[in-house]
């Protein structure tokens, strides 16, 4: 009588299409993460070829949009109560710098008002421009 032994196969767990979309699903939460923005108002901000974008500190932020409406960290603010306003987030955050994003058609006034409140309270104003 002629036996045989039977030859067993080895299952295996084809990895490579695995790998594909793992970098795939990295490639999209990448380019996910840098079209969320922080900042919810939307402006056409000024260009300045030496821009830079790191903050390390928590900051102030005053925004200027087209229609002159004046927020301090997405908190819309009447501009006669900005100066106590922005006293009183100073205060409260330790922050000793402003970041001002004004819209580009604004003018250089509108520009020198927000300055004039900011050198009254002691801050330090610098202010947010797209990089070329």
């Amino acid at each position: 009588m002629n036996i045989r032994k039977r030859t067993r196969e080895q299952s295996e767990v084809e990895t490579g299409a695995l790998a594909d979309i793992l970098f795939f699903l990295m490639m999209f939460f990448l380019m996910i993460s840098t079209l969320a923005s922080p900042d919810a108002i939307k402006l056409l901000l000024p260009e300045s070829s030496t821009a830079q974008q790191t903050t390390t500190k928590e900051n102030i932020r005053v925004t200027v949009d087209e229609q002159d409406n004046y927020f301090v960290d997405d908190v819309r603010i009447p501009f006669e109560q900005l100066e106590s306003y922005l006293a009183e987030q100073a205060k409260a955050k330790g922050s000793e710098t402003v970041i001002l994003r004004i819209a580009q058609d604004r003018t250089v006034q509108e520009l020198a008002k927000i300055y004039d409140i900011v050198a009254r309270l002691n801050l330090a104003l610098v202010m947010a421009t797209d990089k070329v």
